[in-house]
């Protein structure tokens, strides 16, 4: 399993960097009329990442030699919950005035909490979610991309009992549909990278 939930505490920041202005610029009581930001992530947890699944067995027949020929790796996606809300209660939200957006891309960047290099490269991925206005829409991202998981720091951790702490900042990029005004914020979550070397029931029992 490439995602697994953590009952440790969740540290989960939301930072709202746009400003959503209306199209005419003589009514400025509605220069900003609706908050776009992530209200969940992950339901909640941090991301424990596999570094690399086990597959079938754990061990060889003899149970002691780590069995490899049946491993593979995951790319770990998480869900995001977009919540897009009245600014002020003076919009009335069946008028029409409120913005619907459309996030069409994000960036995830790593940063360890030891200060080493990041076990991630920065990437940017496409996305489609329509958040219609006043209301909250639930969307998948792709959080760990496998290629970073075959090559090092993560490669280095495979049958180990060490592990990577790091912080993803993620960054969605959208507009709004009435409009096309450009918005942008960020969200983060705690990821931990680790090999989990676990024999499933089965085999243990065998």
């Amino acid at each position: 399993m490439s995602v697994k939930n953590c009952t440790a505490f969740t540290f989960v920041t939301v930072l709202i960097i746009g400003a959503l202005l209306v199209g005419c610029d003589e009514d400025s009581n509605y220069d900003q009329r609706t908050v776009v930001y992530v209200s969940n992530i992950n339901d909640g947890f941090p991301v424990l990442s596999d570094v690399r699944n086990q597959g079938d067995s754990l061990y060889e027949k003899d149970g002691e030699t780590f069995k490899r020929d049946d491993d593979f790796w995951l790319e770990d996606w998480i869900k995001v919950e977009f919540h897009n809300r009245p600014y002020s209660s003076v919009v009335d939200p069946n008028s029409g005035s409120l913005g619907d957006f459309l996030f069409t891309s994000y960036d995830v960047e790593f940063v360890r909490m030891d200060g080493g290099t990041s076990p991630v490269p920065p990437f940017t991925g496409e996305t489609s979610i329509l958040v219609p206005a006043n209301s909250l829409v639930e969307g998948v991202i792709l959080l760990v991309p496998v290629s970073a998981k075959r090559i090092s720091p993560l490669v280095d951790l495979e049958y180990t009992a060490n592990e990577i702490m790091t912080n993803a900042h993620i960054t969605f990029h959208g507009h709004e549909i009435q409009t096309d005004r450009e918005i942008d914020f960020s969200a983060g979550i705690l990821v931990n990278f680790a090999d989990i070397l676990e024999e499933d029931e089965q085999n243990k029992s065998n």
